[in-house]
């Protein structure tokens, strides 16, 4: 009953905003159906998609990314250099900006954010800053940002919202309050409310002018206001869009996709960036023989993983990366050959059971996948293709983790090219993980809402984004 009251109020905001047909609209509220409740609105202490789709028309960043070129451009920075190999960065900002609560964009605020970042945890926005030694404010424009060493993620993590810019006084703030959405940016909206397990409404802030360079709305944000509507049930989302009781909706499954192909609908979808969706292997107890970690990689069909489960705006893998990643590389140690699992089983000593799934020493080829939260659906079919050559997969859902890779400390674009080679070359040489598919946002949009874009980490660029 709660998410039926929650979609009847974004309706009657959605009627508010209406106009002629054909006529662009300005004001209004644009109602999102989303998959679950953020549980944390501070770009700093969670990476989580829904937190950051809000946080990202909150806060600004230092720099964008052109998400068809990858080229890093001016946001509040107007300059920025790399200096010292990759170890110092300088950075000039606009003049003019201010936070929401009227204090002005400056060096003082940026060490603020920077210093209090490094202090969490490093998972997530604070390992792009690891090896950070401080922030120097030359004047109130511009400052530099040292590491112990190169560090060549830097400069791109400046456009993500997880590096996005506080105010000082937000760097004091108990940091469960800022996962409340108790902290100040200066981004086109500002937050109204957030009420746990039902909603999150942002409103525009009028007196914005300082958009990203990439944006073609120079002013304040067309729309009046945003509402996330948490909507868990996948069936309940798309219902809700057809409805009309939103305008859109987030992680539309590939069962309801052709329902939003025309008829007044589109789907907003890409490839995400960054590695691609892992069966993810230690090196410990059965997993410690190779030729077993090898026969999980070529005993998965992804090709038919995609087809039978993702729909067909899914990709298979065909790296540790993406395709859509930066100096990603394909690779043909990808395919599928159940005849050679069988024999690397074989060769390891464990020999078909009575049930097909393999034993050795009296013990079961049993492995526990532990799997981020919530669990994709197509993991049962990864189980299922793994019991056709004997192996029994266990899973289990677990909170997320996160990783880094090695290739941080590179300090041009083509060591860095090679660095990502050899780190994806040695994972796949050594069965370190079983890349299965590239995952892909896939969200459905009314036709009601005009110049929606995504940002080039996926993230939705709301401040274009109006009504017509």
């Amino acid at each position: 009953m709660r998410t039926a009251r929650i979609l009847g109020t974004a309706l009657i905001l959605a009627a508010a905003a209406a106009c002629a047909p054909g006529q662009a609209a300005t004001g209004g509220t644009l109602s999102i159906a989303t998959q679950a409740d953020p549980t944390c609105l501070d770009p700093q202490q969670t990476g989580q998609l829904v937190s950051m789709d809000v946080s990202r028309s909150l806060v600004d960043t230092l720099t964008d990314q052109d998400p068809k070129t990858g080229k890093i451009v001016p946001w509040l920075a107007e300059q920025f250099t790399v200096l010292d190999g990759g170890r110092k960065f300088k950075f000039v900002l606009r003049q003019g900006v201010t936070f929401s609560d009227g204090t002005p964009v400056d060096s003082a605020a940026v060490k603020a954010t920077f210093d209090q970042l490094v202090k969490l945890p490093a998972n997530g926005a604070p390992a792009y800053i690891r090896g950070y030694t401080g922030t120097t404010v030359i004047d109130p424009r511009t400052f530099t940002v040292d590491f112990t060493t190169p560090n060549a993620q830097f400069l791109q993590a400046t456009s993500g919202a997880g590096l996005g810019i506080l105010s000082s006084a937000t760097a004091k703030k108990p940091l469960a309050a800022r996962c409340r959405g108790d902290y100040v940016g200066s981004g086109p909206y500002v937050l109204d409310h957030y009420t746990a397990n039902q909603e999150v409404v942002i409103r525009k802030r009028p007196d914005y002018a300082w958009p990203s360079s990439l944006s073609p709305n120079r002013g304040a944000a067309a729309l009046e206001q945003i509402r996330f509507a948490f909507v868990p049930e996948d069936g309940a989302r798309s219902t809700a869009l057809r409805s009309g009781q939103v305008q859109l909706a987030t992680a539309i499954q590939p069962t309801d996709q052709d329902l939003f192909q025309g008829n007044g609908f589109s789907l907003l979808s890409a490839s995400s960036p960054g590695a691609v969706n892992p069966l993810s292997l230690n090196h410990k107890g059965i997993l410690a023989d190779e030729r077993v970690r090898t026969a999980l990689l070529t005993g998965i069909d992804r090709e038919e993983l995609v087809k039978a489960v993702l729909g067909s705006r899914a990709k298979p893998a065909t790296s540790v990366l993406s395709s859509s990643t930066p100096f990603y590389q394909p690779t043909d140690k990808l395919r599928y050959d159940p005849q050679a699992s069988e024999r690397l089983l074989s060769e390891a000593g464990w020999a078909p059971g009575p049930d097909g799934t393999r034993v050795k020493d009296g013990n079961r080829l049993s492995l526990n996948w532990l799997i981020p939260a919530p669990m994709p659906p197509a993991d049962e079919a990864v189980q299922q293709q793994l019991r056709k050559i004997g192996v029994e997969l266990k899973l289990n859902a677990v909170p997320p983790a996160k990783y880094v890779e090695q290739q941080l400390t590179a300090g041009s674009d083509a060591e860095r090219q090679q660095a990502v080679t050899n780190a994806v070359n040695w994972i796949i040489d050594h069965a370190d993980s079983v890349p299965l598919y590239e995952n892909a946002l896939v969200d459905g949009v009314s036709d009601q809402v005009k110049d929606l874009a995504l940002d080039a980490s996926l993230r939705l660029r709301l401040h274009d984004a109006r009504l017509g």
